[in-house]
């Protein structure tokens, strides 16, 4: 794109190597990531033993999602991710507007953080 311009990224945002391509296109256009966050990325349920599988490896493992260890373990690596998305994101010198997914009405889910975030880029100005 010649002109500059707003750019919206939605994505859950959960892969790794993006960095270098956000900040390339941040130092021409305002880049915002409108990143989805599903609460099963945040917490896991406790549902007792359940069977997973890792993508990558296909490996498949049981897990026992009612051991309080394991849950925590899974809410504290979500944290750190969430920390390091929002730390990648500064660096690139891109906006986040976080959208949770299932919480809410759609206008409250999808609009208000939108709108939320409009309204603080305009008191910048």
């Amino acid at each position: 794109m010649r002109r500059r311009s707003i750019v919206f990224l939605i994505s859950d945002l959960l892969d790794s190597g993006y960095e270098q391509s956000l900040r390339t296109l941040a130092r021409r256009h305002q880049v915002v990531a409108v990143t989805l966050v599903d609460p099963l990325d945040l917490e896991f349920p406790d549902l007792g033993l359940v069977e997973v599988e890792d993508a990558e490896r296909g490996e498949r493992l049981l897990l026992d999602s009612s051991d309080p260890g394991l849950r925590r373990r899974y809410a504290q690596a979500a944290l750190a991710r969430a920390q390091a998305r929002r730390t990648a994101l500064t660096a690139a010198g891109v906006d986040e507007v976080e959208v949770r997914l299932g919480e809410g009405l759609p206008e409250q889910r999808y609009l208000q953080p939108l709108v939320r975030y409009f309204r603080r880029r305009a008191a910048r100005r």
